[in-house]
């Protein structure tokens, strides 16, 4: 008899099962006013990546980055560089599903970004 056994690893999101090619592990450190500083760890696909940006984006924008080491008592939020490259894998997946055309590597145009950002 043969068994054959399957790993699956579901987004941490939407539950949805990851594609072993999308899957994205992003850490995020907080420090809450009061509270000692938690990290996380979140499996995401690419398409939940750009959503996390996009929602910690309103937050970071006008927020000063710390170095390792920073400030005692600062609190830090960092994403790995592979959530960068989820973000690119996204739009690009997403551009070409609604009719652009954008090359698989290299710099992403501005007005794709945005009519992707618009979008979600």
């Amino acid at each position: 008899m043969v068994k054959v056994e399957r790993v699956e690893i579901i987004d941490d999101v939407d539950g949805k099962v990851i594609d072993p090619d999308d899957l994205n592990r992003v850490e995020i450190e907080v420090k809450l006013p009061g509270r000692k500083a938690t990290r996380y760890r979140l499996d995401l696909r690419s398409t939940n990546v750009a959503r996390l940006e996009k929602d910690l984006a309103r937050y970071i924008r006008n927020a000063d980055q710390i170095k390792a080491g920073g400030a005692a008592g600062a609190g830090t939020v960092t994403a790995s560089n592979s959530a960068k490259q989820a973000h690119n894998r996204a739009v690009r997946e997403w551009a070409r599903e609604n009719g652009y055309d954008v090359s698989s590597r290299g710099r992403l145009p501005v007005d794709v970004i945005e009519a992707f950002e618009n979008a979600h």
